[in-house]
């Protein structure tokens, strides 16, 4: 008899934790609610989100992008480049 009870205490058990599983997935297929659906603009709200996505593209094309440098040791000097560059002068 204790047999009988086990499975069924084991088989109610997976049952549960079946559904507790399934729960969130079946949250995502609720009706009504369309992820990607875009909502409808009027005419006006259109030309505007093209006049900031035109507006957007100019502002991205006057950004410069500074070249990198080719001075694979510039992060170990503790002075600049161009001081050492240069001679030094003997002092009199």
């Amino acid at each position: 008899m204790s047999g009988r009870i086990l499975r069924f205490v084991g088989l109610t058990g997976a049952a549960a934790l079946f559904v507790l599983a399934t729960v969130p997935a079946r949250a995502q297929f609720t009706p009504g609610f369309q992820l990607g659906a875009e909502k409808q603009m009027s005419p006006e709200e259109k030309e505007r989100s093209q006049a900031l996505e035109r507006a957007a593209k100019e502002a991205q094309r006057k950004i410069v992008v500074p070249k990198a440098s080719n001075d694979p040791w510039a992060d170990v000097r503790t002075e600049p480049a161009a001081k050492s560059a240069k001679p030094k002068g003997v002092a009199r």
